[in-house]
């Protein structure tokens, strides 16, 4: 996370302590709520602490600008009613004797937030800054106790583990490719670096790939499967690879390039990989997103020989140290790499023709089909796929199919019916085969003509052509009403 953001995220939840509103700490803090240690459901409301990391790393010198935090939420109770008079309480005795303190009323060795009612659908926050002092050595680690007291409700204590120094992985930038091939591999040579201070035992690289690429190799210490938190509504493929250990200062290149094979069906396509620390004793300055846990152990030559599934006879994709120095907060902890084939996809229209009298209603149905050999999943691109809809002089539109709007000349407005033209957007992945339907419901109007046409063209969006599509000759075809008079 960089300063920038940090301080913004920082003066957000500071200011609003005393009034916060429920989604904000829901969606910026990454939650590890504890878990209480009575079976017996107590009277009245139970409100758990989530704090925004378990593992707190300090930067030694100290950062002023960019400081280590303590952040923390409470959730109301949806069962048990509104917790009254909640006073939130920091503990920090477990690290006062190497660290300072900044953000909070503090009275000797406790740090402490305003009473306030917390409703069952509402929240509290607030975050603490922390410093090492001075003279701390690296190394130092002690535990704050988070607490608090309610007039009615139960609240479950947390802690959070504080630490001077930082590890501080990346990985290195790859350049966006357009130039892919289908059927061909491409290497993804990724690099690891510790710009922190303190070694991370171990590390978890974890690789996502777009459904036009697949891992060319499997690594006896990466676990391959799916994910469906990189892009709503689409499932990814996933590997979770457990790497050795990741010195301060130093960058290491992998044993094995990442090999990605570019299947047929490639056009718009990424992978996407993350860095995280994978013990539970390095801190980190911000917070881990691995679908993994940052403590899972780092597997040993004895875990890889019992794996299941024929791991045991896969290479260990390791970390080889390359000689040079990490670059000093140039590189992130994630990187999207873009990679574009050089492939097509034919998009094809049909539109129907139908016969009705004037006063009728009829419903006319475009039809837009995929021919491949691409599947077109815009994850990478704006263009994305639509329809422009002409509607038949003499017809009045009343009922529009989902994603269709007023075509505006550049763009999409309100579904409303009784306009000329419509534009409808192309669901996304729209793959190979694939065939979407959109059904416009007509009225054909008293003075309709015997015979009468609209255009029914593919085209993005943006009412610009689709590049990947070379051939124009199906893109176009009509909506047609035949009128029978009495």
């Amino acid at each position: 996370m960089s300063s920038q953001r940090l301080r913004r995220w920082s003066a957000t939840v500071t200011a609003a302590v005393t009034a916060l509103p429920t989604a904000l700490l829901a969606t910026v803090l990454v939650t590890a709520p504890a878990q209480a240690a009575d079976a017996a459901a107590p009277d009245g409301p139970v409100l758990n602490f989530h704090v925004a990391r378990p593992e707190v790393g300090l930067p030694q010198p100290a950062d002023g600008v960019d400081p280590a935090q303590i952040g923390w939420s409470l959730s109301g109770d949806a069962d048990g009613g509104t917790a009254e008079d909640v006073v939130v309480g920091v503990d920090v005795s477990g690290i006062a004797s190497f660290a300072d303190f900044r953000g909070a009323s503090c009275a000797g060795t406790r740090c402490f937030w305003p009473a306030k009612d917390i409703a069952p659908d509402g929240d509290a926050g607030g975050l603490l800054d922390v410093f090492a002092k001075p003279d701390a050595p690296l190394g130092t680690t002690g535990t704050a106790r988070l607490f608090a007291t309610s007039s009615n409700a139960t609240v479950v204590e947390t802690t959070v583990r504080v630490t001077v120094g930082t590890v501080e992985l990346s990985v290195n930038w790859l350049p966006d490719t357009d130039s892919a091939v289908p059927g061909s591999t491409l290497d993804a040579p990724i690099t690891v670096s510790n710009a922190g201070s303190l070694p991370a035992r171990g590390a978890i690289l974890r690789l996502v790939t777009t459904p036009g690429l697949g891992f060319a190799q499997r690594f006896a210490n990466c676990a391959y499967g799916t994910t469906g938190d990189e892009v709503p509504g689409q499932t990814l493929g996933e590997a979770v690879c457990h790497l050795g250990p990741v010195e301060p200062g130093k960058r290491y290149r992998l044993s094995t390039a990442v090999g990605l094979d570019v299947k047929r069906t490639a056009l718009f396509e990424f992978l996407h990989y993350r860095i995280t620390p994978a013990s539970a004793s390095a801190p980190t300055r911000t917070a881990a997103s691995a679908s993994v846990p940052a403590s899972a152990p780092v597997p040993t030559a004895a875990s890889v020989l019992s794996a299941p599934n024929g791991a045991a006879h896969r290479p260990v994709l390791s970390l080889v140290p390359d000689g040079s120095a990490p670059p000093s907060g140039s590189e992130p902890e994630h990187v999207r790499w873009i990679v574009n084939a050089v492939n097509t996809a034919d998009i094809a229209v049909t539109g129907d023709t139908v016969r009705a009298e004037p006063g009728d209603e009829v419903t006319l149905t475009a039809k837009v089909r995929n021919g491949g050999p691409a599947s077109v999943n815009l994850l990478t691109s704006d263009d994305h796929l639509a329809v422009l809809i002409d509607i038949p002089e003499g017809t009045t539109a009343v009922r529009l199919p989902k994603r269709c709007g007023v075509w505006t000349g550049g763009g999409m407005g309100e579904p409303a019916p009784g306009a000329r033209q419509y534009v409808c957007t192309i669901g996304r992945p729209f793959d190979v085969g694939q065939v979407a339907s959109l059904p416009f419901t007509v009225r054909v109007d008293a003075d309709a003509p015997a015979a009468t046409s609209g255009d029914v063209r593919s085209m993005t969006v943006w009412g610009g052509k689709t590049a990947y599509d070379p051939n124009e000759d199906n893109n176009t075809d009509a909506f047609t009403v035949l009128a029978k008079r009495a």
